[in-house]
C-alpha cells in the first residue's frame, strides 16, 4: 500500500477540534509517541536531502506496545510505500536492526490525537521542538495518482478552515534534523 498525506502547521487546535466535531469526527485520547529513526549505516544523508527511493525504518514506542515501520519514499516525502507491524520485543528488534547495519539517528517525540474523516485518517500532533500540526492521510493502491489524492486531502482540510499555504512538506524527522543542523 501507498500512504499519501498532507501536513499543515496549525496555530489553533481548539478551533480545529470544534470543526472536526461538527463533521462528526471523534478524536482519540492523547497518545504519547517516541519514534526512533534508523538509517542504513547511520547515514544522515537522506535526512539532509531526501529523495525518491530513500528508505527509513523506525521503532515507535507507545505506552504499552511498540511498532516497527518502514517507509520508502516515492514522489515526495509525503508519498511513501509503508509497511508496519507490532513489535513484541523492541530491544530485540533494535539489536536485529543494528546487526543488519541500521543505526538510530534521531528521535521524534509527540503527543497525537487520531480520528477518521471519511476514508482518511486525521492526526493532530504536538511535536517537541516543532509545534502543532495536522496530518490527513489515505492509504491507496500503488498505481493511484499522488497529486489527485493530495488535492482531495487539501480540499477536506480547506473545508475545516485550514489553508494549503500552511503546508509542511517535510516529515517531523527531517524537520528536526534540519533544525538541529542549521546555523551550527
Amino acid at each position: 500500500m501507498r500512504e499519501i498525506e498532507v501536513k499543515l502547521k496549525v496555530n489553533n487546535f481548539e478551533e480545529l477540534e470544534t470543526r472536526l466535531k461538527e463533521k462528526s469526527c471523534v478524536l482519540s485520547e492523547p497518545i504519547s509517541q517516541r519514534d526512533v529513526i534508523y538509517s542504513l549505516g547511520g547515514s544522515t544523508k537522506g535526512l539532509a536531502n531526501s529523495k525518491e527511493g530513500d528508505v527509513f525504518i523506525r521503532i515507535r514506542y507507545l505506552k504499552n506496545t511498540a511498532q516497527l515501520n518502514l517507509k520508502k519514499q516515492r514522489s515526495g516525502e509525503m508519498d511513501n510505500i509503508e509497511y508496519e507491524t507490532e513489535v513484541v520485543d523492541p530491544k530485540a528488534t533494535h539489536l536485529i536492526l543494528t546487526t543488519l547495519g541500521w543505526s538510530p539517528v534521531l528521535e521524534v517525540k509527540k503527543i497525537r490525537r487520531k480520528g477518521k474523516l471519511g476514508e482518511c485518517e486525521i492526526c493532530l500532533d504536538q511535536v517537541e521542538q516543532l509545534g502543532t500540526f495536522v496530518e490527513l492521510e489515505r492509504l491507496v493502491d500503488d498505481d493511484v495518482s499522488p497529486e489527485e489524492v493530495k488535492e482531495e486531502l487539501f480540499t477536506k482540510l480547506e473545508l475545516l478552515g485550514l489553508s494549503r499555504s500552511d503546508e509542511e512538506t517535510k516529515g517531523y524527522d527531517i524537520q528536526i534534523y534540519q533544525r538541529s543542523n542549521s546555523n551550527g
